[in-house]
């Protein structure tokens, strides 16, 4: 009886799950973000604007504004033309419709500002990564609410990992991974 009870219930999972009922989450690999922030340069301010997926900019207590680029993440381009092999799905195809890719970019730029726009946030910088890029941007990871929110881009289908060397590469990647093969967010994707 207690195996029937168990296929009933992971049954109806599947069929909530499929309904969109219930959402899956990835979980990876547990760490704590408070000890993360902690451990690291980090500091407090306030996103007063929105760029696009992953660029935002953060006033600080003080007053300074900073350019933030979102360590680790990549979103479509919504100001500039995508490149179609910049994005692969799960079997390795790339995402050729650049409408596709610029759509995504505007879901990208709108769950951003949904997540963070007004809010008190944690920027927090790499131990391995160069702390501004080429274009004098500010690189860090964005924490807000306790979320590491390039986590949550990537998890949730609106980013892919732009590969450099950081200290949560392998973690972002595993992330990618798990949305591709679940078809989340851009990735529900198909060529024909």
């Amino acid at each position: 009886m207690e195996g029937g009870n168990i296929r009933i219930v992971s049954l109806l999972l599947i069929i909530l799950m499929i309904s969109g009922c219930l959402t899956t989450t990835f979980q990876g690999d547990y760490y704590d973000p408070y000890q993360f922030i902690e451990s690291h340069e980090h500091f407090v301010g306030e996103v007063v604007k929105v760029v696009d997926g992953d660029t935002v900019w953060v006033r600080c207590e003080n007053g300074s504004l900073y350019k933030i680029r979102i360590l680790g993440i990549d979103t479509p381009e919504i100001n500039h033309r995508n490149n179609p092999y910049e994005y692969y799905t799960y079997d390795g195809t790339p995402i050729t419709n650049t409408t596709h890719l610029k759509l995504w970019g505007y879901r990208a730029k709108e769950y951003v500002e949904n997540k963070l726009k007004g809010k008190e946030v944690i920027v927090v910088f790499d131990r391995m990564s160069p702390k501004r890029d080429r274009y004098n941007r500010y690189l860090a990871y964005i924490f807000v609410d306790g979320r590491d929110l390039g986590e949550d881009l990537i998890i949730n289908g609106y980013a892919r990992v732009y590969y450099s060397q950081f200290e949560l590469l392998e973690r972002y990647l595993e992330y990618e991974k798990y949305a591709k093969e679940h078809r989340i967010g851009m990735w529900n994707y198909s060529n024909t």
